[in-house]
């Protein structure tokens, strides 16, 4: 039987290439014998991912879902790490996956998505939401009636692959994560997104932010923990273990949890020790003020994105045995971190 055909987007950038890293030094003898492809922009790097053993595939973006969905055609599993916000390369992907004429294998479908699109909007009050999701709950149905109220790209996105996926015949899994923090172990983007905005933002400040009273939270992944993920949700699917697809394959990737005062206390404690902020006490800020600071004018975005709840319990992966390396320490020290990535001391 020919190898099964891995194929990877966004390997170029933090989450999909510290996943690649992942599957590239595992020790599980079934990724071991995965032939891995990934899509690439720049021809530039496309040498360094052949001589790792990765075949390379040039593409010009998301946007071209003819090329997509030839490119799919040729796999029977795509871990999509890109954009998280675009339904229609979801879908394209996912057709490439059922247009596959070797009917050997199941066509397994991973996407990468957040748990944004379970905040609420708690400083305008337009939804109220302090619950506790667990994944073996009904989050589908869920995210369907949120959807009804109001549009949010990454979680219309979810929807999207899930249909898709039932209508073409091809397994879904989605992995929704929450704010992801550590070093990167890809080979290019090592850095994340929503704690090196808000330390740029307590640099230009002098003095670490939060959104009105920051009572609210979010929950937090190492990054080599959600690495770690998708290597088992792999290993599960290589060796035709049960795992849950579809409506119910939606999976919460969460280990530590913080309110946004408490995470803007700690960027302000250790900007302030290594010199690069004025006082370590952090302020507060209204939210038209983080939107035009940090969402481009988006009160939505900013709502959702530094001032909500968005709390969730990763039952299914624990159940399949998932188990977090990344604790508390972890996760101080990554601040620190990403402070020298700033000032280019990594």
């Amino acid at each position: 039987m020919a190898p099964t055909k891995l194929l990877l987007t966004g390997a170029t950038g933090y989450i999909g290439g510290t996943v690649l890293t992942q599957l590239l030094k595992s020790q599980v003898p079934d990724i071991q014998t995965l032939s891995v492809s990934a899509l690439i922009r720049n021809p530039e790097q496309a040498e360094l991912y052949a001589s790792k053993g990765v075949t390379p595939i040039l593409f010009i973006g998301l946007e071209d879902v003819e090329h997509l969905r030839r490119t799919a055609s040729g796999y029977d599993i795509i871990i999509h790490a890109a954009d998280s916000t675009s339904p229609a390369a979801v879908e394209a992907l996912i057709l490439g996956l059922a247009d596959n004429q070797d009917t050997s294998k199941e066509k397994y479908f991973i996407h990468t998505s957040g748990t944004s699109s379970l905040g609420d909007r708690p400083i305008t009050e337009k939804l109220i939401e302090s619950r506790e999701f667990s994944d073996k709950s009904d989050i589908y149905s869920y995210m369907k009636h949120r959807e009804e109220i109001e549009f949010y790209a990454q979680r219309a996105t979810d929807i999207k692959t899930v249909e898709a996926g039932e209508q073409a015949g091809v397994k879904t899994l989605v992995v929704k994560a929450p704010i992801i923090y550590g070093r990167g172990t890809g080979f290019f983007n090592k850095k994340s997104f929503h704690i090196p905005v808000l330390i740029q933002g307590a640099v230009a400040a002098g003095r670490a932010e939060y959104v009105a009273e920051g009572a609210c939270a979010w929950d937090y992944v190492h990054v080599e923990d959600l690495a770690a993920f998708f290597e088992l949700l792999t290993t599960k699917v290589l060796r035709n273990e049960v795992v849950l697809s579809g409506r119910k394959g939606i999976y919460f990737a969460s280990t530590l949890r913080h309110s946004w005062k408490e995470l803007a206390e700690v960027i302000g404690e250790f900007g302030y020790k290594l010199g690069h902020l004025t006082s370590p006490e952090p302020q507060s800020i209204t939210l038209s003020e983080a939107a035009e600071k940090y969402t481009g004018g988006n009160e939505q975005l900013a709502e959702v994105g530094l001032a909500s709840n968005s709390l969730t319990k990763s039952d299914l992966g624990q159940e399949i045995g998932w188990v977090s390396k990344k604790e508390e320490v972890d996760f101080r020290q990554s601040i620190v971190d990403d402070f020298d990535l700033l000032f280019g001391k990594a």
